[in-house]
């Protein structure tokens, strides 16, 4: 190894090393010339004992002086010297403590005013950036937003099919076994064949001027059928053969169940009718052609059985038509507040006062148009016949909803809401009448009696669920690196640059340090890092049962509880998932020897091996700061100006944070010192060994 990558206090050690055997050397020399020249041999006992003397003094005072040096010179020099890489690249604001420095002379005071004047610079061109970018940052936030929204799903993808952009619909349609994930593959979620197909032949010039090519692919555990639609970002090049692309997607499996469904019901009915009316046809054009036969009983008898078996085959078919039709038109779902606050504003125009209610947030599955002009009519036919006092009310069932419609005044006859329904009604469509806008629903409407002097109409819906709550966790909304669009992958790990890799940090909680003797993890959160940022909208955290009691002093430190875990997953569920989040990524973790022994253990449960590559920030640490400092988390957020929350702290998603900020932080230290590549780093991290033994075991 080169002289210049030793480190400070190594090479002053061995400046005092050579300093003492020097003159340990020079002090033996010189007496064994001066016994020589002296010729007498009764003085070579005092010879020797004062070259032992000599060379133990020379020695005590050499290492003495080292020891002072190494403490007072060579460790301030080192934290000054992390202090300053921390404040260049780190975005560290605290002033550097010229007291770790004071044996420095003017060196401390000197690089304190430096980094006053960087952290000055830095804040003014901040500003001044912050200033310029204001009106890109809320352009692009209405950008995300309406991308969020999209009903359609859109993916973007490198040229190595890896996801780049991905918004909500997306999110929601590619997460089949596991949740997608900036610089996961597409074919994670999506089979390969149909999209690489695709992708050759608009890459061959297919797809006419707008290189678009239209595609029908399943999801990898064949739940789904997506329509998709591949577009290049641009034409292949010299430089660029392999062009990234849009995907756009829509589930499209409903829509194929139902056309399976009506040719089901087609073929059905022409196989079975097909008979009868060949029957039929023949025995009319023998009828037709002998007159003997239009006396035959017998083939009278023939026919009406025939023609019975017609008339019960076609009964059969009217009713399956009649079960299935509702389920051939394209329903959406609407709150039930939206909907009574879109007949509310329909009716007011026309001078109708409607009170509604929804005394449960419910979702109901409907084509929203056809209701409220169905609602809307019948509301505008009670008033002219005298209805006072309307109101709607939409309540949950057990499988749907029930929309009632009341008023003040006569009750409504059967007959005459018979014929209301029979008028049409405009929705957009010709020939649309109330009737067919109930089949289309599958459902009735009746008149009931009120309480009191009140009238009631009852309009059912068959689907109707309540809103589930949703979590903050990014599904509606963007997630993208377009860095990732210019990305290679690496071809050797050890070789890869520290910058082009993608890392999961996380973090367990655990019912105890103790996992040979049955402690067990009760939490694990976990996140990714790519591109020296954290993907916002990727995470997770989950609570894990850990099938033992969790000692109230662990719950002291971690704030769970038993009974917060008592219905939450095994490790084995949890642990597929973190496997699952961490695929093709290097895991990060803060003693993660400690980590990994939990999930290692559980690995034949699991049914998988941890064996992505690891970082430690503890090792980290020391190689950025220096073995001589403390690396508990605490002490390196104190460092590079990371605060921890007091709530957050020794929870997993909080620690998940803190080590997230400093192992970025610490990153760009260590590409400053010349590491850039996964193998320096690792060759880096096993030279301190001594204090913590490095998780890679397989590398």
């Amino acid at each position: 190894m080169k002289i210049e990558h030793w480190s400070l206090r190594l090479r002053v050690f061995l400046f005092f090393a050579f300093l003492s055997v020097a003159g340990i050397g020079a002090v033996i020399a010189g007496l064994y010339f001066g016994y020589h020249r002296l010729g007498i041999p009764a003085a070579l006992d005092g010879f020797v004992f004062a070259g032992a003397v000599s060379s133990f003094a020379i020695l005590g005072v050499t290492v003495w002086i080292w020891l002072m040096f190494d403490e007072n010179v060579a460790k301030p020099i080192q934290r000054l010297s992390g202090g300053l890489l921390a404040r260049a690249h780190a975005d560290v604001d605290d002033e550097l403590d010229e007291a770790t420095a004071k044996y420095l002379g003017d060196l401390a005071p000197a690089a304190r005013a430096v980094t006053q004047n960087l952290s000055s610079t830095r804040n003014q061109l901040a500003k001044s950036v912050a200033q310029e970018t204001t009106r890109l940052v809320e352009e692009k936030a209405k950008l995300s937003a309406l991308a969020a929204e999209m009903p359609l799903g859109v993916a973007l993808l490198s040229g190595t099919h890896k996801l780049a952009f991905y918004n909500g619909a997306a999110a929601e349609l590619l997460d089949t076994d596991h949740a997608p994930g900036l610089d996961h593959s597409i074919f994670d979620y999506l089979r390969e064949a149909p999209i690489r197909s695709a992708y050759r032949r608009l890459c061959a010039g297919e797809g006419g001027d707008g290189h678009v090519i239209p595609l029908t692919v399943a999801t990898t555990h064949g739940g789904h059928t997506l329509a998709a639609r591949l577009r290049l970002m641009h034409s292949p090049t010299e430089s660029e053969a392999s062009p990234p692309y849009v995907l756009t997607l829509e589930d499209v499996t409903d829509d194929l169940a139902v056309h399976v469904a009506r040719e089901a019901l087609l073929r059905r009915l022409f196989n079975r009718l097909r008979p009868s009316v060949a029957t039929l046809q023949t025995t009319l054009d023998a009828r037709a052609s002998d007159d003997a036969l239009r006396q035959d009983a017998r083939l009278d008898a023939a026919m009406l059985s025939e023609m019975a078996t017609l008339i019960t085959e076609f009964r059969e078919m009217d009713a399956a038509y009649e079960a299935a039709k509702s389920d051939w038109w394209r329903m959406g779902t609407v709150r039930g507040a939206e909907l009574c606050d879109a007949l509310t504003a329909r009716l007011e125009e026309d001078g109708i006062a409607l009170s509604a209610d929804v005394p449960e947030p419910i979702n109901l599955t409907l084509d929203a148009v056809q209701i409220i002009s169905l609602i809307d009519q019948v509301a505008h036919n009670l008033t002219r016949d005298g209805a006072k006092a309307l109101s709607l009310l939409i309540t949950p069932e057990e499988t749907g909803a029930m929309i009632a419609l009341g008023w003040s005044g006569e009750p409504l006859s059967v007959d005459r809401l018979d014929g209301w329904m029979r008028r049409e009604i405009d929705v957009g469509l010709a020939n649309m009448t109330g009737r067919a806008i109930l089949d289309m629903h599958g459902t009735e409407i009746w008149p009931e009696e009120g309480r009191g002097s009140r009238a009631v109409l009852k309009l059912p819906i068959r689907e109707a669920h309540r809103p589930r709550r949703q979590a903050s966790d990014g599904r509606r909304s963007v997630t993208y690196d377009f860095d990732l669009l210019a990305k290679t992958p690496p071809k050797e790990l050890i070789n890869a640059p520290l910058s082009d890799l993608t890392y999961v940090v996380f973090d367990t909680e655990t019912t105890g340090l103790l996992p040979s003797q049955g402690d067990e993890i009760c939490q694990i959160a976990a996140l990714r890092v790519i591109n020296s940022k954290v993907v916002q909208g990727e995470h997770l955290d989950r609570l894990v049962n850990p099938n033992r009691d969790i000692p109230a002093t662990s719950t002291a430190v971690h704030h769970i509880t038993n009974g917060m875990v008592r219905d939450a997953p095994p490790i084995d569920v949890v642990g597929l998932q973190l496997h699952s989040f961490a695929r093709g990524a290097v895991l990060v973790a803060h003693n993660a020897p400690f980590d990994l022994e939990f999930l290692r253990r559980h690995e034949s449960d699991i049914g998988v091996s941890f064996t992505n590559p690891v970082l430690d920030t503890v090792l980290l640490s020391a190689v950025v700061f220096g073995q001589s400092q403390e690396h508990t988390l605490d002490a390196i957020c104190d460092r590079l100006g990371v605060t921890i929350p007091a709530e957050a702290r020794h929870t997993a998603m909080g620690d998940t944070v803190a080590t997230a900020e400093v192992f970025i932080k610490m990153m760009r230290m260590a590409q400053e010192r010349g590491i850039t590549t996964f193998g320096e780093m690792l060759s880096e991290m096993r030279k301190h060994k001594r204090l913590l033994q490095d998780a890679n075991t397989h590398l």
